[in-house]
């Protein structure tokens, strides 16, 4: 077996983490290479992060190319992604080498924005950019399966993934969905109506969002922005043909690690 390793430094400044784990990848045997956030195809079974909720979505498309779990070991704050916290590397290091952790399988989304498609794990957002558009808000229509759902007026608009549901679309009050739903949600951004509402759809639909304004929007992808668009121009969002495999505990649970992260 072959590990790839990558680790985000702003978290783990002096290195102490990363050399524990390598340390204890060496005495169980086990071969390690460091991987970059913009490496192409590698030769590993695995990888494994070091960082916090916001490493690991760096290196979703690293995973789509690859095709390998991974495993994120939480050097951050939150870490609702991420399975064990930097105390149980020894921990972590044994289970792999037993072959004892289990599958958690999370699906994908793809936006394709004016010819590009981009990949999420969690969500992507349409939002306003604050730049010297002439209307401040940001006006879209909503389509699902070419079907008109409603205009919704405010700040944005969030459609993610399950696995999503508790980042950025739990804050602005959308609901959460349990990991293993085949289904994708939208949320409104501070909408200006009282019936603009959280949505659950099927993940095997398409959704389309329009801007029906003069408001320059960018089209965030887990957090990053990778394209902007202007009046009449529009995202489609679909689930994606990849999956992304997690590697867990044996005794893993959502809804326990929903109760403990949420509290904190």
């Amino acid at each position: 077996m072959k590990v790839g390793i990558y680790t985000n430094y702003l978290k783990d400044t002096n290195n102490l983490w990363t050399s524990k784990l390598k340390t204890a990848l060496t005495e169980n045997g086990i071969d390690f290479v460091d991987i970059r956030e913009d490496s192409d195809k590698q030769d590993i079974d695995l990888l494994i992060t070091l960082g916090g909720d916001g490493t690991l979505l760096k290196l979703v498309n690293f995973l789509i190319k690859n095709q390998v779990p991974v495993i994120g070991i939480n050097a951050g704050k939150l870490g609702f992604l991420t399975e064990f916290e930097t105390f149980e590397i020894d921990e972590s290091v044994k289970l792999i080498k037993t072959n004892a952790l289990k599958e958690d399988l999370r699906l994908i989304m793809k936006a394709e924005v004016e010819g590009e498609t981009f990949y999420a794990l969690n969500d992507m957002v349409i939002q306003r950019t604050y730049d010297d558009s002439l209307d401040k808000i940001v006006r879209t229509d909503v389509y699902i399966d070419e079907n008109y759902v409603d205009r919704i007026d405010g700040d944005g608009v969030i459609l993610n993934t399950p696995t999503g549901s508790t980042a950025y679309s739990l804050s602005a009050g959308g609901p959460i969905l349990a990991p293993n739903l085949d289904s994708l949600s939208m949320t409104p951004i501070c909408p200006h109506s009282l019936h603009n509402r959280p949505m659950v759809f099927s993940a095997n639909s398409s959704c389309k969002i329009t801007l029906a304004n003069n408001c320059t929007c960018g089209i965030f992808m887990d957090g990053v922005m990778v394209k902007t668009v202007k009046k009449g121009q529009s995202v489609v969002v679909n689930k994606a043909s990849h999956t992304i495999k997690f590697l867990r505990k044996p005794d893993t649970n959502f809804y326990t690690r929903l109760l403990l992260k949420l509290k904190k």
